[in-house]
């Protein structure tokens, strides 16, 4: 979030917000001291070291992503779905088909695009495709626990 400033009826403040992983940085600048505000000088510095620490903040929460992204390359919704493959449902009648959509990004930053037919493979089959095309794109080892929930996640489609 970074830093904000309210105005409240207790004192005018600075305040620095973060959540990194489960945890939560709340901190709190005040620019009053005894309802009355402080000097000039003194209010710079207060906001020199409230953007500093949310600087600090700031390259902590990227690295904790970083490191989570290197650590789990595959995500997935709260539902068990593996985010990035989706089975749209048939929506009108220009859609031919019923599909796997896939929408992987690759640890370069580029992202591929694709799908798979149900109608020509099956559903199992198609899922397991759908399943080997994530699996070659960010090369995971199927003897991980990553590829076993991502195999098991086909009950959710």
């Amino acid at each position: 979030m970074g830093v904000s400033e309210n105005n409240a009826h207790y004192g005018h403040r600075l305040r620095v917000y973060r959540k990194i992983g489960d945890e939560i940085y709340d901190e709190v600048y005040y620019l009053t001291v005894n309802g009355k505000p402080v000097t000039k000088k003194r209010e710079r510095e207060i906001r020199s070291i409230a953007k500093a620490r949310d600087k600090e903040l700031l390259n902590y929460q990227t690295e904790y992503q970083q490191e989570m992204e290197s650590a789990n390359p595959v995500k997935f919704h709260q539902n068990g779905r593996i985010i990035g493959l989706t089975h749209p449902h048939k929506r009108s009648e220009t859609q031919t088909g019923d599909i796997f959509k896939l929408r992987i990004r690759l640890p370069n930053g580029n992202i591929s695009w694709g799908s798979i037919s149900i109608d020509l493979y099956g559903f199992d089959e198609a899922y397991a495709q759908a399943i080997q095309r994530i699996v070659e794109a960010l090369s995971i080892n199927k003897r991980t626990k990553i590829y076993r929930r991502m195999k098991a996640a086909q009950e959710f489609y």
